[in-house]
This record gives structure tokens, sequence and C-alpha cells, in this order.
């Protein structure tokens, strides 16, 4: 694509919106939510800061679209995770899940940061987050409620277990995101024989005597 003489790329109607989420994803990965800017996220994509403010009203707009992709992502990986392991049941399908959460989180630290973090403290005005974020969470309700009907998962509110669920294995995920954990050495095999050992201990807690 050519440039013009000030080096901003001229992008056709419809590419610049896309030129710039992915240049803000790139971004992310490296600075954190805190740190970007609309500015630099222009700047990166190669075009003028007036002309992404076309396309977004501010920086929170851009981030909550980010985030967005983050749980649709999140929702594919996941869902990919309990697809692999159908014949476990739903049991063997949260411990997938669970599982397949930790790594998300811990390939993708910034992005995790952003999508639960303050950088879109109001997630009513972002209609797209609110789906997305909702898809996942009804996922991880729907394979409880599996659970459930097969007799495998301990009778009770079906929202309170799958929360429950969702607590340990986004807690570990934070922690191990941030290579931060007393008394360990917090490298992929730590991270994988945590993420294996506390879905197991959640199993057991959730598994119907």
């Amino acid at each position: 694509m050519k440039e013009t003489v000030s080096g901003i790329r001229p992008y056709h109607h419809g590419d610049l919106r896309r030129a710039l989420r992915e240049a803000a994803a790139g971004l992310l990965e490296s600075t954190g939510p805190a740190a970007l800017s609309l500015r630099e996220i222009a700047r990166e994509a190669g075009v003028s800061h007036a002309a992404a403010y076309r396309h977004f009203a501010d920086k929170e707009s851009l981030l909550a679209e980010l985030a967005e992709d983050g749980f649709r992502l999140l929702l594919e990986e996941t869902r990919a995770a309990m697809a692999a392991r159908r014949r476990g049941g739903p049991l063997g399908q949260l411990q997938a899940c669970g599982r397949a959460y930790v790594a998300f989180g811990v390939g993708r630290p910034h992005l995790l940061q952003l999508m639960f973090g303050a950088a879109i403290p109001d997630w009513s005005v972002h209609p797209g987050l609110v789906k997305a974020s909702g898809d996942l969470a009804a996922q991880l309700a729907g394979v409880v409620a599996d659970g459930q009907a097969h007799g495998v998962i301990r009778s009770g509110s079906v929202g309170d277990l799958a929360l429950t669920a969702w607590s340990l294995v986004h807690g570990l995920a934070l922690l191990a995101a941030g290579r931060r954990i007393p008394g360990a050495s917090v490298d992929d095999a730590f991270v994988q024989r945590a993420a294996r050992r506390a879905t197991r201990l959640l199993l057991d807690g959730l598994r119907r005597r």
C-alpha cells in the first residue's frame, strides 16, 4: 500500500477500523492496557490521530472491542478443549475448560487484564462486550447443568457452582499470568501442574457423592 508524503498510509473505508484494532492488539501485549493511547495506536497503524477518532469515540471504545474479541477467543479455546474431552463427560469437559482458561491467561496476560480490569469501568455501554462475556458464562453454566442432569455434579444453584468454578480457574490464571507465586518457580511446567491439580480439586468439590 502506498504512503502519503507524511508517511500516513491511506486506507479504504472499512479497512481502518480493522487496522486500528490489530495495531491496538499488538501494542496491548507489549505495554498493557493502562499504557495504551489512541494516538499511539493510530501511529502504529500508520494513520492520523484524527482518522482514528472517526471510527472510535475514545480509547475505551477501542479497548471494549479488544476485550470483546478476547472473550470470543477464550470461548473458542475453551469450547475446543471441551470438545476434545467429550468422552470424559461433563466432569472431564469441565477440567479441560479450566485448564484451557489458565493457558489462555498465561499466554495473553495483558488481554486477560483488559477483559476483567478497570480500563473499561462500565460494561453496560458496550453491548457487544456484555454479549461476549455472557456467552462465556453461559457455556460454563451449561456444562455444570449438564453434569447435574447426568448425576455427576452435586445439586445446588447452577449459577453458584459455575461462579465457584470460574473463580478458582480465574484466580489461578491471574497468579500464573503474573508469574508471581511466592515460593514457586513459575515456569510453563509449573503452570500446567498447578492447573491440573487445581481442576482436580475443583472436581472433587463439585462431584456428586
